[in-house]
């Protein structure tokens, strides 16, 4: 009888990898939302005008490429966040001599070589994928919720289905909620509000080369991203610094005693806003704002508070 499976107690694992492609061990894990993250072979037939002997169907194909990826979703947290800011932005940097420690995330020239990730299917099996880069990265939360990162993958290739390991979680794991968030801070003024999404894009792009199928390491083939969308009771001070092509520092602060989740989006204009009017409630505005790098700043700063002394373990 064929093995059947739920997803109860999904979750996701990552190592460092020194080497690109080269698998190590997993020992930082969070417990899944969801996760797509797969392997797609491409075949195709190949372009010669044989047939088989009776009809006219192809007789064989090829393998085009050999690409692994996807995405997973899982709850932002204060204690376990960092080495997958790290991996997403390629800068960590720690201050403070004891608790609570400051670590703070930017934008290097590149992202470190790449990351191990095992995906554990709920009560079935558990695939390994290699030589791992984040695409992107959307950080979002509601009044009402818990903050969700939701990571695209880009993966050289993964290993055969088999049991998953033992996975370990932090005993001392506190999710981002909507309650600790403080105002948002543009321009001189603060503002509250009822929604937000921080979209963060690398660019990278599949890079494939004579003598394999699978990618090698992923490259930047564009410009890099910062894209922060929120949504408030309308304010006509905002509408105005939209016209008036305004630019400043975006501040938003989540704090829950003396953990902190802190983002800066850097020399940032508005790109969109908008506050139609449908029914008899109250109007509410949504907005876009743009980072940009002004030569010092590179268009986005996280940084996390906690009682962890590395970056990166937390």
């Amino acid at each position: 009888m064929a093995s059947i499976y739920n997803g109860v107690d999904a979750s996701i694992g990552f190592g460092e990898e020194s080497t690109f492609g080269s698998a190590v061990s997993r020992s930082h894990w969070r417990p899944l939302i969801s996760s797509s993250l797969t392997r797609t072979i491409e075949k195709v037939p190949r372009p010669t005008l044989r047939v088989g002997t009776a009809g006219a169907m192809r007789r064989s194909s090829y393998v085009q490429s050999d690409n692994a990826g996807g995405s997973f979703s899982i709850e932002a947290s204060y204690e376990s966040i960092g080495l997958l800011l790290k991996h997403l932005l390629g800068t960590a940097t720690t201050t403070g001599g004891s608790a609570p420690y400051t670590h703070a995330y930017t934008i290097a020239n590149d992202v470190p070589t790449g990351l191990t990730i095992e995906n554990v299917r709920g009560t079935g099996t558990a695939e390994v994928f290699e030589g791992c880069r984040f695409n992107s990265c959307t950080l979002a939360v509601s009044a009402g919720g818990i903050m969700t990162c939701d990571f695209d993958v880009i993966a050289e290739t993964s290993s055969a289905r088999t049991s998953s390991g033992s996975p370990t979680f932090s005993a001392t794991d506190a999710p981002v909620l909507h309650s600790h968030a403080g105002k948002m801070g543009w321009n001189s003024a603060t503002y509250d509000l009822i929604d937000m999404s921080l979209v963060i894009n690398n660019a990278f792009a599949v890079r494939q080369h004579l003598g394999s199928s699978v990618t090698a390491q992923p490259k930047r083939s564009d410009f890099q991203s910062v894209e922060l969308s929120v949504t408030v009771e309308v304010e006509d001070q905002l509408y105005a610094d939209f016209i008036n092509n305004v630019e400043s520092n975006v501040t938003l602060s989540f704090v829950n005693s003396f953990r902190e989740f802190n983002i800066e989006v850097h020399n940032a204009y508005l790109s969109t806003a908008s506050d139609p009017v449908s029914d008899a409630g109250i109007v509410r505005q949504s907005l876009t704002f743009i980072g940009q790098s002004d030569g010092t700043n590179e268009g986005v700063k996280l940084e996390v508070k906690n009682d962890n002394p590395s970056p990166t373990v937390n």
